[in-house]
């Protein structure tokens, strides 16, 4: 489904380019969270979504947007972030497919998007999902190891996965004002995404920036080997979903 307004939510986000001098992963004891080469993304995620929707008026959805990462201290910077195997990654293809022909699914795969790019969407209620065409969509969650992850067509989410809510931020980027950023609340005090390496020199595999992430939850497990990153969100303008299905 596609929607008419591109940026939604208000208070709560500010975003600058003000580069800060030092990095600081210490995001549970309120000092300010300085990340050099990236976006000044401040926000106090304890409150939801829904509770802003209460002072402000209820968030909007989004037309369809595809994501880049903004590290511009890193080797990742402005690389696409693709789904691919139920995951997101910076470095990495996007994964797709289109069924063969029949009654259920009259589709060839002529017929089928090109599938090459990823693109994503969120709801007014806070949930993510891909630009898909596949009865049923696709959704956009957290694992219990905070891995940015998507589900398979028609399969509902595990118990276990962590509750949050995504938007795209208020305040577009300067001096590009179609360019907002994708952001997440819900789950504490948390800044942005990490780009975790599964082999020296990418790809990278995406996990949210949390507070209580482990050396364990990551590929290499050690979470100093992971690059930080806001992700930018750009409008993506075809008039039909990017792909049947993400695989």
């Amino acid at each position: 489904m596609h929607f008419s307004t591109s940026v939604l939510l208000s208070s709560l986000f500010s975003l600058s380019l003000a580069l800060p001098s030092r990095l600081s992963r210490d995001l549970g004891n309120g000092a300010p969270v300085h990340r050099p080469g990236r976006l000044n993304v401040t926000y106090e995620s304890k409150a939801t979504f829904s509770q802003v929707s209460a002072l402000y008026g209820d968030p909007v959805a989004s037309q369809p947007f595809t994501i880049k990462a903004y590290n511009s201290e890193s080797p990742i910077h402005m690389m696409n972030i693709t789904a691919s195997y139920n995951k997101f990654w910076v470095g990495n293809v996007t994964g797709n497919r289109c069924p063969p022909a029949n009654k259920a699914t009259p589709w060839t795969v002529k017929d089928c998007p090109a599938g090459n790019e990823t693109a994503l969407e969120v709801t007014s209620t806070g949930e993510a999902h891909l630009d898909v065409v596949v009865k049923g969509g696709q959704a956009i969650y957290l694992g219990p190891r905070a891995q940015l992850r998507f589900n398979n067509a028609g399969v509902p989410l595990a118990a276990d996965v962590i509750k949050m809510e995504f938007a795209l931020s208020v305040n577009p980027i300067p001096p590009a004002p179609e360019v907002s950023a994708f952001i997440y609340s819900g789950v504490g005090k948390a800044s942005g995404y990490l780009a975790c390496p599964v082999a020296p020199g990418g790809p990278w595999q995406v996990f949210a920036d949390l507070a209580s992430i482990e050396d364990s939850w990551v590929p290499s497990g050690d979470v100093s080997d992971c690059i930080g990153f806001d992700a930018l969100a750009m409008n993506y303008t075809s008039p039909t979903p990017a792909a049947y299905e993400y695989v």
